[in-house]
């Protein structure tokens, strides 16, 4: 089958002061592949990374962890090669050939030298055209995410992340992590696997970044010999639910009576990656709650000392992620840290942050986006991130034009309908006996155990 190459757009992104341009081509195949080339000829290395609609938000209701054990068997053996080989081919040329399962996505990503482009090209499409989803393997992958599911058990962390989801989303998909569940995973069987990947592992379903020092001519070429058989079917991937709107706040208490520190995260509905929240959501976490000189960090951490560390971080995802704070402290102050955090959170609300805040949170991203997009890897990240989320064609040009615009008024009007402390879940990790008495006053607390 000869690959004739169809909507043709070039576009040049530049990232303004840092001299960084990505010249780009992005094409559509006919079999529905959205391709995408940059030229980056500082190294003579090459990325190469596929990312498909296949995450695992598509999970069956009862089979949890599907999506994530079908990506982790890609590289297990296909028809042609067992595992082991795939391993020994790629450690000869000196490359990578990796796996990843998110909610949203799965991706397959690869590096390799400049000369070896071809061979990682052909490994590639075998992998992904033709696994053979071994039985045995099967079984050994879903043995290896019990384990490390029942070794979160011991985690608070881990622990206090996993019910702050079921919180928020409850029966959404995203309510669950991509690894699965002890019930889900269990469930699964080789015909299950081998139906997911001919469902959503579609070159219609899929796009590809190609980044680095190569000649575009001889990538076309390696694409038609490669994944011109790949075919197009009907897609099958469902649009997600609506994610839940959170109403009302709930407090759970997950008993470790072993645990001398309580693990706490608040957690809140966030927002869509499309979102014209984005920038200033990104710049308003800064200031409260990101890095040492945050809000958060000097009240409870620099003034008071009650915790080695607080933590605020946000997931865009294609529906509303998760936005969440982090921290821990000793049993016998833990109502003490959460009303802290309960009093700022509401101070940022009513009073916003300052425009000296705002300037260093504007500064601290001006100068760590550009360190995102040194690597022929990272690139192609940032450019399948773009193409998947349905964001512009210019969105890495503008980026920092788009951190400039974010006004005081945009991001503290952000501040008052989105960090409301009566609309939101809290978990705590810790031993009830010490913990329970002291957040009763707070609300109702279910109390649970890991």
């Amino acid at each position: 089958m000869r690959i004739i190459f169809c909507l043709v757009l070039w576009a040049s992104t530049a990232v303004a002061g840092e001299g960084i341009t990505l010249n780009y081509e992005k094409k559509t195949l006919p079999n529905g592949l959205r391709v995408i080339l940059v030229e980056h000829h500082e190294l003579p290395v090459v990325a190469v990374e596929l990312m498909v609609e296949a995450g695992s938000a598509l999970d069956p209701a009862d089979r949890h962890g599907l999506a994530y054990l079908t990506s982790s068997l890609l590289l297990e053996g296909t028809t042609k090669k067992t595992g082991q080989e795939l391993s020994e081919e790629i450690e000869f040329i000196g490359g990578t050939l990796r796996e990843r399962c998110e909610y949203d996505f799965a991706t397959l990503s690869a590096t390799s030298l400049k000369r070896d482009l071809p061979a990682i090209l052909g490994l590639l499409s075998q992998v992904i055209l033709s696994p053979s989803f071994p039985e045995e393997e099967l079984e050994r992958h879903k043995e290896k995410s019990k384990a490390s599911i029942l070794r979160e058990k011991d985690d608070r962390r881990i622990i206090a992340e996993r019910h702050m989801y079921e919180l928020l989303f409850d029966n959404h998909p995203y309510g669950h992590p991509p690894i699965g569940t002890l019930e889900g995973l269990k469930a699964v069987t080789r015909f299950d696997v081998v139906e997911f990947h001919k469902r959503y592992y579609l070159p219609n379903n899929s796009i590809l970044a190609v980044v680095g020092d190569f000649d575009p001519a001889e990538v076309w070429k390696g694409l038609e010999d490669h994944l011109g058989e790949w075919k197009a079917v009907e897609a099958h991937a469902f649009p997600l639910p609506l994610s839940p709107s959170r109403t009302g706040r709930k407090i759970r208490l997950l008993d470790k009576p072993d645990l001398t520190q309580t693990e706490m995260h608040i957690g809140l509905l966030g927002i869509e990656r499309k979102s014209q929240d984005f920038f200033p959501l990104l710049l308003l976490n800064h200031v409260l709650a990101s890095g040492p000189a945050s809000r958060l960090y000097t009240e409870l951490r620099a003034k008071r000392g009650l915790t080695y560390g607080v933590n605020g971080k946000f997931y865009a995802r294609r529906e509303r992620g998760p936005f969440f704070i982090k921290t821990h402290t000793r049993n016998e102050t833990t109502l003490e840290t959460l009303q802290l955090l309960l009093n700022e959170l509401e101070r940022v609300r009513q009073g916003g942050i300052g425009q000296e805040e705002l300037e260093a949170a504007r500064a601290y991203y001006k100068g760590s986006f550009p360190l995102g997009l040194e690597t022929p890897s990272q690139i192609a990240s940032q450019l399948l991130e773009q193409e998947f989320y349905g964001l512009p064609d210019d969105y890495l040009e503008t980026y920092l034009e788009h951190l400039e615009a974010v006004t005081l008024e945009e991001v503290n009007q952000l501040a008052r309908r989105f960090f409301n402390p009566d609309n939101m879940v809290i978990v705590l990790v810790g031993k009830a006996a010490e913990v329970l008495g002291q957040v009763r006053g707070l609300g109702e607390v279910e109390l649970r155990w890991p």
